[in-house]
């Protein structure tokens, strides 16, 4: 739970999104060639100790009111085209990866948006019940 926000798996979706293609820089063609060869958590572990990446860190701040929960994700990449993750692709339907932004926002967040370059992404669960 993120600071009793909860949709843990969206979160994780998110911040492991930052690391990997954020920090470490691994393009979406990288990851799906990696996965079918076997090598990705290599690369990931080796891109985690390269000296272009091994300062690199994701910032997380957790904003809380009686009415929602707002946490915004940032790494220090370069960012991404982030508008054709936002909803199911047919075009990416059979990729090893690929969908856990677009399942995030539609199973785990009341509000998703990527800021700037992509390398933000604030998220917002509503608290209020209806009654």
């Amino acid at each position: 739970m993120v600071g009793g926000c909860q949709h843990e798996s969206g979160y994780s979706e998110l911040l492991i999104n930052a690391v990997e293609h954020g920090n470490l820089g691994i393009t979406y063609a990288e990851k799906g060639q990696l996965l079918s060869d076997g090598l990705w958590h290599d690369e990931v572990e080796s891109r985690l100790k390269h000296a272009d990446y091994a300062g690199r860190r994701v910032h997380v701040v957790v904003e809380r009111t009686d009415s929602d929960c707002t946490v915004t994700v940032t790494d220090q990449g370069q960012g991404f085209d982030w508008q054709n993750y936002l909803e199911f692709s047919p075009e990416r339907v059979f990729d090893l990866h690929g969908r856990g932004i677009a399942m995030s926002r539609v199973v785990s967040f009341d509000r998703l948006e990527y800021r700037g370059n992509g390398n933000t992404v604030v998220t917002v669960v509503s608290l209020q019940t209806n009654s």
